[in-house]
This record gives C-alpha cells, sequence and structure tokens, in this order.
C-alpha cells in the first residue's frame, strides 16, 4: 500500500531486515548437508474426511474439499480457527476484532455485523453447528482434522450451508494408552502461548482426553495516546471524554476441552464432551482512520488520502475511548454411535451451547466523540439433536434423519456521541445524544432430509439428496432515544408516534400504529436438493459434476440506525435466498501416488441474494439479483526425500445487480465482498537429517488480487493485489520439538476490514505486520 509506515525503532527495523536474509542462508546452508535422508516423511496425508456424514478418502469423494491433518495445522502454525484461510483456496476471513468473524468462501459471506444474523458459510465445531457469528473465532488445539467443503451442502449438513461449510475436529478419547503433549510459544508484542493435553484410560470400556490453551499478547496497532486505566461502562452509561485508550488487537483468552468415551456395548459408543472458553478484556474495539474524499452522487468514498494529517497510519490509531472485548462459551455434548440389526447405524448428536459477550468500541477512530457503541449478549443458546440413521447395502448406500435446533438472543446495544441523531446545530446537540437498542429474537427449526447414493454401475455412482426445513422466529424490537435532538418536522412526524417524550423517547416497534404483526415473525419453510454424478474412469480418477439447490432464511437488521420516525421494523427485515449451484470437477493420482489433482468448477445462480450495505449510517441487508463462476486447482506433491509441495489457485467472476450505496435510493453494479479476481498459496518444505534428528525448513504463502472490502465496492474500499509469506524452521528429536518462525515474512501492509462513511472516511482495520516468534513441544 502507498505510504508505508516508517519501522517504529532502529533494532526492530535491523531484525526485521535481516530474518528473511539468515532463513534463506539457513536453507542453503542445509541443502549443502552431506547426510543420507530419513525415510521418507511428509506431512501430506491421504487422510479420510466426513463430507457425506460418513469417513471416505478425499480422493474418492464427488465434492469440491480441501482437508489438512492435525499434523499438517501444526506444520503450518495454525492455532486460531481464522487462521486457515491462507491454505484453502477460495476461502478469505473479514473480521475487525474477536467480537464477529465472517468466514468468505468462493466469494460468499454475510459482512453484516448484526448479532442476531446467521452466515452462509456454516462453521461445525466436532459434529455441532456454531450458529453465532460471535463464537466462530477461537483457539485451535489438539486438532485430528480441518475441512473445507466448498458448495451448498443443505442435505446432509442442513442450515445455512449454502456457501459451503468449515468443520474444526478435535482428537477424541480414542487412545487407551496414557499419552499426551506440552506446547509453548513466545513471540513479537510480547505474545505467550501454552497448551497441552492428556489422554488414556479409565477402564477397558472408558476413556477420557483433557486438553487446554491459553494466549495473551499485547497489541499491534499502537496508541497515540498512551496506557490508561481500566475503563468500563455500566449499562445506560455513555462514558466520558476523559477515557483513555491504549494498544489495539492484543489477546487475553483460554480454552478448555474434557472429552471421555464409553463403550456402552460392543455395538455402542458414546462421545461427552465439555467446552469452555474465555476472552477476558481482549484490547480491541477500535479502528485506524483513514481519509476520503466522498462522491456525491453515491456517498461512497474516493481515493483513501494518503497526504491527509487525519489519515490513521496502519499500525497506530488515535481512538479517545478505551475499547474492550469479553466473552464465555461454554458447550456440551454427548454423541452416539449404536450399530443397531440389519446393519443399520444410528448417529445421535445432542448439544446445549451458550455464549455472552460484552463489547465497547470507539466506532469513529479518532479523538472525538462521534460515535461509541457498546454491545452486550447475556446471553445466546442454542440447543441442537440430530438423529440420524444409515445402512450400507449392495448396490446403494442411505441416510435418514431429522435435525432439531432452538436458538434464542438477548441484546442490548448502546449508540451514542455526536453522529448520533445530530441535527447539525451545534448549540442545540451537545454530543452526548444515542440509543438503546433492545433485541429479542427466537429461532426454531426442524428439517428431515435423506440421501441416497446408488451404484448405476462399477464405476458410476448417482446421488440424490432432499431436505425440507422448517424456519419459525419471533423478532422484538425495542429503541429508546435519549437526549435526541430533533427538527421540527421530526418533533411533528413523532408526536402521535411516540406521544411527544421527546427527551426519553422510546418506541416499540412491533407495537407502532397500523403495522403488519407478521413482519415481526417469519414462518419459512422450503426445500434444499442435491443431484451428482461421479463417473471412476480409473482406479485413481475420479469425474463429478453436481446441481445443488440451497436455501437460506430471512432476518432483520437491528443495528440499522433506526432515526425516530423514519424507519419501521418492515426496513429492517430481508427475505430469504436462494441458490442454484452447478459444478463439475475431477480428482487424480498420478506418480505412482506421490502427486494429487483436485479441480472443480462452479457457476451460482441467486434469487434474492442476501446482499449487506451501510446506508445512513447503520448495517441494512437487501435482496438482489447475483451470480458467480470460478473454479479452484489444487495440486499435492509428495516426491520423495521428504519433500513436500501445495499448490492451490482459485479464480472467481461475480456480479450483484443494484447494490444499495451510502446513500438511500442509489444503487450501482458490484462484485461479491473478498472475491478476488484470482488468489494462490503455496506450500515448500523439505526435512534432513541432522546430528540423528529432523530439520525441516518450509516455505508457504498466499498471493490475492485486486477485491473489494465492501459490497457498495468504492475506491475507498478497494484493496490492491498483495502477498503474504510465512517461513519456519523446525527441529524434531525423538519427542521434542523446537521451531522458529516468522509469518508475514516480507512485512505486507494490507487491510482485512473497511468501513465506507464517504466523504467523513473510513474506519479500518489491518493484518499483522511481520511477526516472529519461537514454539517448543514435547509429546509422550
Amino acid at each position: 500500500m502507498k505510504n508505508r509506515l516508517n519501522k517504529k525503532t532502529a533494532n526492530k527495523s535491523f531484525k526485521r531486515a535481516c530474518l528473511p536474509v539468515l532463513i534463506a542462508q539457513l536453507m542453503i546452508n542445509t541443502f549443502q548437508v552431506q547426510a543420507e535422508t530419513q525415510e521418507n516423511k511428509s506431512v501430506i496425508e491421504v487422510i479420510k474426511v466426513s463430507a457425506n456424514k460418513r469417513s471416505q478418502r478425499m480422493q474418492d469423494v464427488g465434492v469440491s474439499v480441501s482437508a489438512y491433518s492435525g499434523e499438517t495445522v501444526k506444520a503450518l502454525g495454525l492455532t486460531n480457527t481464522t487462521e486457515i484461510t491462507q491454505q484453502i483456496p477460495a476461502l478469505q476471513m473479514t473480521a475487525w476484532s474477536p467480537t464477529l468473524t465472517t468466514f468468505n468462501l468462493r466469494g460468499i459471506s454475510q459482512n453484516n455485523f448484526s448479532d442476531n444474523l446467521e452466515a452462509p458459510v456454516a462453521v461445525y465445531n466436532d459434529n455441532v453447528y456454531v450458529a453465532s457469528m460471535n463464537a466462530v473465532s477461537g483457539q485451535l488445539f489438539d486438532v485430528q482434522r480441518v475441512e473445507v467443503l466448498r458448495g451448498p451442502q443443505g442435505t446432509l449438513f442442513g442450515r445455512n450451508a449454502t456457501g459451503g461449510l468449515i468443520h474444526f475436529i478435535s482428537r477424541r478419547a480414542s487412545d487407551i494408552d496414557f499419552n499426551g503433549y506440552v506446547e509453548a510459544s513466545y513471540s513479537e508484542y510480547n505474545k505467550r502461548t501454552l497448551e497441552g493435553a492428556v489422554g488414556g484410560s479409565f477402564s477397558d470400556t472408558a476413556r477420557y482426553r483433557f486438553a487446554a490453551r491459553t494466549e495473551k499478547s499485547d497489541g499491534y496497532i499502537e496508541s497515540t495516546k498512551g496506557p490508561g486505566p481500566l475503563y468500563r461502562l455500566t449499562d445506560g452509561e455513555i462514558g466520558s471524554p476523559n477515557d483513555s485508550t491504549r494498544d489495539l488487537q492484543g489477546l487475553d483468552s483460554y480454552a478448555l476441552r474434557g472429552t471421555f468415551q464409553f463403550d456402552l456395548s460392543d455395538d455402542a459408543i458414546l462421545d461427552l464432551t465439555v467446552k469452555y472458553s474465555r476472552d477476558n478484556d481482549v484490547a480491541t474495539g477500535g479502528y485506524i482512520f483513514l481519509d476520503t474524499a466522498g462522491d456525491p452522487e453515491t456517498g461512497l468514498g474516493l481515493d483513501i488520502n494518503y497526504d491527509s494529517p487525519l489519515t490513521g497510519k496502519p499500525f497506530e490509531h488515535a481512538n479517545n475511548r478505551r475499547g474492550y472485548f469479553e466473552r464465555k462459551v461454554l458447550s456440551t455434548t454427548a454423541e452416539l454411535m449404536w450399530y443397531l440389526d440389519n446393519g443399520i447405524q444410528l448417529n445421535s448428536i445432542t448439544n446445549y451451547t451458550t455464549m455472552d459477550k460484552d463489547y465497547f468500541e470507539d466506532g469513529d477512530g479518532l479523538d472525538v466523540d462521534g460515535i461509541n457503541f457498546r454491545n452486550n449478549v447475556k446471553p445466546f443458546t442454542q440447543f441442537s439433536q440430530e438423529l440420524r440413521f444409515s445402512r450400507d447395502e449392495d448396490l446403494f448406500r442411505w441416510q435418514a434423519g431429522v435435525y432439531i435446533l432452538d436458538m434464542d438472543l438477548d441484546l442490548h446495544s448502546i449508540t451514542s456521541g455526536s453522529g448520533v441523531f445530530d441535527d447539525g446545530n451545534p448549540d442545540t446537540n451537545d454530543g452526548a445524544s444515542g440509543q438503546n437498542l433492545f433485541v429479542k429474537q427466537e429461532s426454531k427449526n426442524w428439517s428431515v432430509f435423506a440421501q441416497l447414493e446408488f451404484d448405476l454401475t462399477d464405476d458410476l455412482l448417482l446421488t440424490t439428496g432432499l431436505r425440507w426445513s422448517q424456519d419459525d422466529k419471533k423478532f422484538d424490537l425495542t429503541t429508546e432515544y435519549f437526549n435526541a435532538t430533533l427538527t421540527p418536522e421530526q418533533l411533528a412526524a413523532n408526536t402521535e408516534l411516540f406521544g411527544g417524550n421527546i427527551t426519553d423517547l422510546k418506541a416499540t416497534l412491533n407495537a407502532e400504529p397500523g403495522l403488519d404483526e407478521s413482519y415481526s415473525e417469519i414462518d419459512y419453510g422450503d426445500y434444499a436438493a442435491r443431484i451428482q454424478l461421479d463417473y471412476k474412469l480409473s482406479s485413481e480418477t475420479l469425474l463429478f459434476a453436481s446441481y445443488n439447490r440451497g436455501i437460506k432464511g430471512g432476518n432483520w437488521s437491528p443495528n440499522k440506525n433506526v432515526a425516530p420516525g423514519t424507519v419501521f421494523l418492515r426496513d429492517l427485515r430481508h427475505d430469504e435466498e436462494t441458490l442454484h449451484s452447478y459444478e463439475v470437477g475431477f480428482k487424480t493420482a498420478f506418480w505412482d501416488n506421490k502427486a494429487r489433482l483436485n479441480a472443480s468448477t462452479y457457476y451460482y445462480d441467486y434469487e434474492d441474494y442476501q446482499s449487506f450495505s451501510f446506508i445512513d449510517f447503520g448495517p441494512s441487508v437487501a435482496n438482489k439479483d447475483a451470480s458467480s463462476k470460478g473454479g479452484e486447482i489444487e495440486l499435492f506433491l509428495a516426491p520423495g526425500n521428504s519433500w513436500d509441495f501445495i499448490f492451490g489457485l482459485a479464480v472467481i467472476d461475480s456480479d450483484v445487480s443494484d447494490v444499495n450505496t451510502a446513500i438511500a435510493g442509489v444503487t450501482r453494479d458490484a462484485e461479491f465482498v473478498s472475491a478476488p479476481n484470482y488468489s494462490f498459496n503455496f506450500l515448500i518444505r523439505k526435512a534432513f537429517e541432522v546430528g540423528g534428528n529432523e530439520l525441516a525448513l518450509q516455505l508457504d504463502g498466499v498471493a490475492y488480487g485486486d477485491q473489494y472490502l465492501e459490497s457498495h465496492n468504492s475506491r475507498a474500499s478497494k484493496e490492491d493485489a498483495y502477498a503474504v509469506l510465512n517461513a519456519s524452521v523446525t527441529y524434531t528429536m525423538d519427542d521434542w520439538r523446537v521451531s522458529a518462525w516468522v509469518k508475514n515474512l516480507t512485512d505486507e501492509e494490507y487491510r482485512v476490514y473497511n468501513l465506507d462513511f464517504g466523504a467523513e472516511g473510513s474506519t479500518a482495520m489491518f493484518a499483522p505486520p511481520q511477526w516472529f516468534g519461537v514454539t517448543a513441544s514435547y509429546q509422550w
């Protein structure tokens, strides 16, 4: 990007400049070592996946899927659920803090930051759907594998999987012998992590596994105002102008997991899992301000003015309020696998999850009280139950089941500051006006599903699937306006509606005069469908073609700027969307199974695509026409002599018609958000025998083409093409492993979030700069 930030100190500049040279020299010296290599060891494994809710080799599944084992996850240095994006073609992420994480798969995402919404890319954790986007981000540890399925997965996985799904699968309590590991790391910005796990058996029929991880770090976005005392808002408070700030994007959290496995009989196994995580006063809740000029026709931001004294530097911020993020998540799961008579298998998965979240941010990114925002979810709860029956016959395999999901959300948010309901008169607006928002939402879903795989011939397989899903939602929104300064026109419009009580203005939108109560409820039933042909061209080559009909229910955008008397409940609601997906691809292995090549191409045709826009300083979702086409290629090579190669390429060409811009009523055609026209990822790894042990050198990274960070595709939200490289050196001796690593090797500066306010500028967040550290682990 332009106007690159000068390094903070001469010492840090010297270290960052020398580190790539030192790594390169180490690689050269190691290649010159005259030693016999160990037996061929590879971190690229032919693993089994559960894309069809049963264990299959990834190469035998006619789905565009990427999967990595726990060993590969370690080799890539992935320690957070959001870090997998760099090695998965067509997968990206939008995030400005842990409070809300949006995965983007083939350009499909939900960028609205309203807490009650669900994403079109479903996230599963140990076979359990994670309904809240507030609970998606988390620590990644003691992993068995990670699977990413591209394209609609609605027939078997169900809810909100129109764009695909991401499945994180932890290690189970399946080992009889006592085992475990401990791992610690230290890196720049005083980041410290510690994790470990132990497992074994209580008896011949009962086993256990306990795992935990904690991480802490200082923020990498420095405050220009310096550190200050701890600051908290109580319910209803606006805060004071004297609040001090701190460095942003720090970490302070821990996660615990306990798993128990019981052999109930020779035919039945029960897994019980309890998970608890806590984020405590995380240093976030602020932005970097970028100055832009505004386009008077669209209200969108034009090119960023890097010469402006108001422009925030990539790793400095000027917020005048201290933000924070706190979260508690408790999840309990019971999973029963029971082999019944006649070869039928029963799988029962029961889960209950509860989450509390408290978040405060300085929403304007400047040393003014423009917008302050507090968001409190206490609690969000979800209960889910899946019953699935399956059986393998001679010529076909079938699965059928039912799924129930019950969710409740209780949300309170406070928006305040001079930018809230300001009438433009400095003599009448005291900078302390604002809005209290209270949301209660109940969502109940039930569905029935079935899938049949039929062998038409020895080489030709037909798969059909169908799922009926019924969504019932109730939405209750209450707004309270405090110190709202209204124009005479607004006062006249609200006299009847609000009884003229302007100093404590209250409105329950569900009770507005003449309002159709149907706008506060959703009763939606529809079907998802799949039909697919797989043709086995040879023992190692699979061709596949599929059609999928994906569905996603409607919802409301409660954080929309509900100015008094101007917005009604019907304006907050958006309808369901439907996706028709057409895909063809192939998977093949060659070179004595040392190489695997997988490729797919697709076309998406949307009806009522749910498009997010930020209009009149409020988030909004509207239904639009949209289409997209593209494809992915992945090449895995393990040629021997302890070499590993991974290469991935994804291309996307998308179009959304009449996207709403910052000015209400103005639209434009645009591309999907975070959908670069190309992305290329790679990994190169070489292991050597040194001193009787293994030394492995690894270089990996990803390159992205131009992309837009917002749906309206303003010039201010355009992120130019960039590339991120990572490198590591790992020495393994018996049960010990020590690794030195660097992320963002070339210190690339790029945004992972942008919110365009037009002439008012943009608030943005940059990804971490060059970051190096060391990790050591011991296993037994």
